[in-house]
């Protein structure tokens, strides 16, 4: 038996309100030739129960179970284990157009393109209402520095791991990983990207956001708005490795500021919903601190997972009694 086209990814946890309709757009896909690995990531509810359903009636759907490691351990996981010759992922609470697998594919192969990348829009979950996500990328194909500096600046192309699709070589011939942090596609996307010819680019609306309470986005604490800063790091490190960071600097000097200006909400809603203001000027000041550490010119390159100078502190935390002070 020949392998599958496409290795279609699907990490669950914890989503079993939202599973079944995940899975049921893959199984209506008008491409057939694909594989569906379900990584269950230790999921506490009934989601394994749902997802067991399609695996014993669709000999394309197989289902891995793994120790809880979140979301970027679970596709690294089935990663590894994909046999197709391109890579999807599938966030299982979004939900698919029934030609979402037949767009990307045929862009990719049509364009000889290693990435392919289409529209997405989102949904309102119990209601039914989609919006078209604004400001996509309009172009057919471009060329992989082109398609990287619109990465990075998180203009017009966007750095999930979903709404894409990948050759599989991409990943296993590079040695590309997703690190274990929030914001995990940040610091991957880009990496893929660079090592392409071209990406593909497709105007079609294919893939649904769902749109739900919990969104990384919407809970942006101090460890996440930590990763978000660390996300662009990794991929400046990693410029900087390939010799080729003065290329996508105003880029990355871009994307910094963004960062920058959005970390300055997230930090002031912190401190207002949890009536805390002790440390709001000064991780006010961490954050500018991280801002210009990112993008100087007298920074140094380190290999690995980058570790921030500072990070920022946490607010509504009880301080402890006793113990070491001033740490």
């Amino acid at each position: 038996m020949s392998a599958p086209k496409i290795s279609v990814i699907v990490p669950f946890y914890n989503v079993e309100k939202y599973i079944g309709k995940c899975l049921k757009t893959i199984q209506n896909q008008t491409f057939t030739d694909y594989e569906v690995l379900l990584i269950d990531d230790e999921s506490p509810d009934n989601s394994q129960a749902i997802a067991e359903k399609f695996v014993e009636t669709d000999p394309r759907f197989k289902i891995f179970h793994k120790k809880n490691g979140g979301l970027s351990d679970a596709r690294n996981y089935g990663i590894e284990r994909a046999t197709g010759d391109y890579i999807v992922f599938i966030d299982s609470d979004d939900y698919l157009h029934k030609d979402y697998l037949k767009t990307l594919y045929e862009a990719c192969v049509d364009n000889d393109a290693e990435m392919a990348y289409c529209r997405f829009k989102f949904s309102y979950f119990n209601t039914g209402i989609t919006f078209p996500m604004p400001f996509n990328a309009t172009k057919k194909v471009v060329s992989n520095d082109k398609a990287l500096k619109m990465l990075i600046k998180d203009n017009f192309l966007r750095s999930y791991a979903w709404n894409k699709i990948y050759k599989r070589e991409l990943f296993t011939q590079n040695d590309i990983k997703y690190p274990i942090m929030f914001f995990e596609d940040i610091a991957t996307s880009g990496r893929l990207v660079y090592n392409t010819k071209k990406v593909a680019i497709t105007n079609k609306y294919r893939y649904y956001y769902v749109k739900r309470f919990g969104s990384i986005m919407a809970t942006m604490d101090a460890g996440k708005i930590n990763d978000y800063l660390r996300s662009l790091l990794i991929m400046r490190n990693y410029l900087e490795e390939q010799g080729d960071y003065d290329e996508y600097r105003s880029s990355i000097r871009f994307m910094a500021a963004k960062m920058h200006l959005v970390n300055k909400y997230s930090i002031f809603r912190q401190h207002v919903l949890h009536a805390d203001f002790h440390n709001f000027i000064k991780n006010m000041k961490i954050n500018t601190k991280l801002y210009r550490y990112i993008v100087s010119d007298d920074y140094k390159s380190t290999s690995g997972f980058p570790n921030l100078p500072m990070r920022l502190i946490q607010p509504g935390r009880k301080k402890k009694k006793g113990g070491n002070k001033g740490k």
